[in-house]
């Protein structure tokens, strides 16, 4: 009998991790997952076949155990940090992995992928100088509101609004805590509407795959409003594809993408666009679960495919691939929870049996804590539900009938889920 191939996934905890575990013991591999964290707080361990407590920082030790356990393959969620230690030990072990050095480095640099995307004409939102040595002279040139971050962070840490010059200097030190490269990007700060755009890339061939309205809130005046729901397809989705998709795709091109999955999010207007980010890598938003309902593929399958053969499937996705989802409505409502810790959830079970529900995930586990320094970071997502329906008002009637009944409360038995948006006043 041939033996299985194994999967090793870098982290356990990670949005994506466990869908990673799932398909690849689905299609019979093997599965170890390490991370320095205990199986009760690791959800991929407790459904791996084997598990590793071994921090994803310990490329050496990994290296060592992979090859001990004659590893096929390697791969990870949505963590950046496990995704650069990923591709360490790929590089180390001579197996797959979709993505090299400077493509991950010009799509998680923010300096450096808005230079990719000035130069193929992409609009991105604007920027201002700001560093330590001409801080005084800098500051000066600033037109507020502003938005200081981490040029190279990501999930809504270490950023923060200003309004005047006596708020940039303690967000600029905050930015700089959460940028491994101690670098720090200063924009304008717009507020406008929303989406986000992805694609998927086979063999060279990129393509769109879909375009959600992405609807924030919850936000305050000096932190960044978070997602609270992802509507599908947007309603700019025309305009893009006529008119920047394409320069969008050369871009990719230009540095040298075959295959994987990006994705951008940008602010929108009248027949305009600013692209302010993008992941060349699977999301937290999971919109997978999407795409295999309506259109028949998953990029997580495909990726992982990848990880273990060098090919994104064993299919061509191009048939498959519609940005408009074969007419149907589809959304992702995402709920947030004030800083507590988590006790129970009530309506899981039954809100799964209502029509046009495709999946729930949680994001957090009853025990979780979501402490205070959390507000204003994607830590806050406490569950997610993908729905599916035939038309946009069929969709609007399930998300009211989930808004009724679903709930998170904490261990004092308080509601800790914040209000979620009303999609009949979008």
């Amino acid at each position: 009998m041939k033996d299985k191939k194994k999967l090793l996934v870098m982290g356990g905890k990670p949005i994506g991790s466990y869908d990673i575990v799932e398909y690849a013991k689905s299609i019979g591999t093997h599965t170890i997952v390490a991370d320095f964290l205990k199986k009760d707080s690791s959800p991929a361990k407790q459904t791996a076949d084997e598990a590793w407590d071994v921090s994803t920082a310990d490329v050496d030790v990994i290296c060592k155990m992979a090859k001990e356990s004659k590893v096929d393959g390697v791969f990870t969620g949505i963590h950046e940090f496990n995704i650069q230690k990923s591709l360490e030990v790929a590089n180390r072990l001579d197996i797959p992995f979709y993505a090299t050095k400077e493509q991950l480095e010009i799509t998680s640099i923010k300096s450096k992928y808005k230079q990719l995307f000035r130069e193929y004409g992409v609009p991105v939102v604007p920027e201002y100088n700001l560093d330590k040595e001409t801080f005084d002279l800098d500051i000066k040139k600033l037109e507020f509101p502003v938005l200081i971050k981490p040029v190279d962070g990501s999930g809504g840490r270490g950023i923060s609004i200003c309004y005047k010059e006596t708020e940039v200097k303690e967000a600029f030190d905050k930015a700089l805590e959460f940028s491994a490269t101690g670098k720090v990007l200063v924009e304008k700060y717009i507020t406008a509407k929303e989406a986000t755009i992805f694609y998927i890339i086979q063999n060279g061939k990129i393509m769109m795959t879909a375009m959600a309205d992405r609807h924030i809130g919850n936000g305050d005046e000096y932190t960044i409003p978070l997602p609270l729901l992802y509507t599908f397809p947007s309603k700019h989705q025309e305009y893009y594809l006529r008119n920047i998709n394409q320069n969008v795709i050369d871009a990719f091109s230009s540095i040298g993408l075959e295959n994987g999955m990006v994705f951008i999010q940008t602010f929108v207007g009248d027949s305009q666009f600013w692209f302010y980010d993008i992941g060349f890598r699977l999301t937290g938003t999971q919109e997978y679960h999407i795409f295999e309902e309506i259109c028949g593929y998953n990029p997580l399958k495909m990726l992982v495919d990848y990880s273990l053969t060098g090919k994104m499937g064993n299919f061509d996705v191009e048939p498959l691939v519609d940005p408009y989802l074969k007419g149907k409505s589809a959304c992702n409502i995402t709920y947030l929870a004030k800083p507590s810790t988590i006790g129970e959830f009530i309506g899981i079970e039954e809100i799964e049996k209502l029509p046009g529900v495709i999946k729930t995930v949680k994001n957090h586990q009853p025990g979780d804590v979501i402490p205070e320094t959390a507000l204003g970071t994607l830590i806050q997502v406490i569950l997610r539900v993908f729905i599916v329906s035939d038309s946009y008002d069929e969709m609007i009637n399930t998300v009211d009938r989930i808004n009724e009944i679903v709930d998170v409360l904490s261990v004092e038995g308080e509601s800790v889920m914040l209000p979620p948006i009303n999609l009949r006043t979008i």
